[in-house]
This record gives structure tokens, sequence and C-alpha cells, in this order.
């Protein structure tokens, strides 16, 4: 239990340090924080209980496209602000340098396993933030022709 709250309290530090470096304003660091940690509390809970990068990576993806959307517009500013800064936790970090270490030293396995694992957590984030993204420009189109 203390393990997951480290890495939660890691992941909103991880997406307030992002935000600052995009120069995020001190009022919207909280926001950042929040989803960071909602985000990284979503992979967990989705890869405990179904243990796939794709899945996990996908579902957390979802929420960040989701908790985007809605910030942006209540706070509007536009929603690559928030996009940007929650979606940090899932950035495959560790497997991408193994990956790379293994191409540089010409370790074959390292460098596959590695390789797979990088590129299923990229696909299940980028396909997560696409399915989002077109589920909110055909939500607000329906919405704005009422």
């Amino acid at each position: 239990m203390n393990q997951i709250i480290i890495q939660l309290i890691a992941a909103s530090l991880g997406s307030v340090g992002f935000a600052l470096i995009l120069k995020v304003g001190k009022n919207l660091l909280s926001y950042a924080a929040l989803g960071g940690m909602i985000t990284w509390a979503i992979y967990l809970i989705v890869y405990a209980q179904m243990p796939s990068l794709f899945l996990a990576n996908f579902v957390a993806s979802v929420f960040v496209g989701l908790y985007a959307e809605i910030m942006a517009r209540a706070k509007k500013i536009p929603t690559t602000i928030f996009l940007t800064s929650a979606s940090i936790p899932l950035i495959p970090g560790g497997k991408l340098y193994y990956c790379m270490a293994g191409l540089v030293t010409s370790d074959e396995a390292m460098f596959a396993d590695n390789g797979a694992d990088t590129a299923i957590i990229v696909l299940g984030i980028v396909v997560g933030l696409v399915v989002t993204a077109i589920f909110t420009k055909y939500f607000y189109k329906i919405v704005g022709r009422r």
C-alpha cells in the first residue's frame, strides 16, 4: 500500500514538473497534479485487474483525454495543457531506456522485449487519445445542434 501511495505522489510531482516546464500558470498546477495522480491510479487499477499493457494504457489515456477536455472547458484554456501534463505518468521511460540500451549494447533480447513493450504502451496511449478526440468531436457536434 505504501508503494502505491509513493507511486501516486511521484505521478503527481512528475505532472507538476512537466507543467512547470510548459510554463503552466501556478493556479493550474494543482489540476496538473490531480490529473497525473488519477491517471496513474486508473492505470494501476486496470493493470491489477487485467495485466495488459495495452488495455491499462488505453483506459488511462481515455481518462486523460476526457479530463483534458473537461478541464479545458471549465478553465477556458487549451486542452493540450492538461493533456500533456496528465499523460506524463504513462510515458514508457524505463522501457524505452532499456530498449535503447539493448540496441547500443547489441543485446537483441533486451532490445526486442523492451521495444515490443514500448510499442504496445505507445499504441495504447495513442489509440486512447484518438478515441477520446473522436468521441468529444462528435459529442460537441451533436450537443451544438440542440
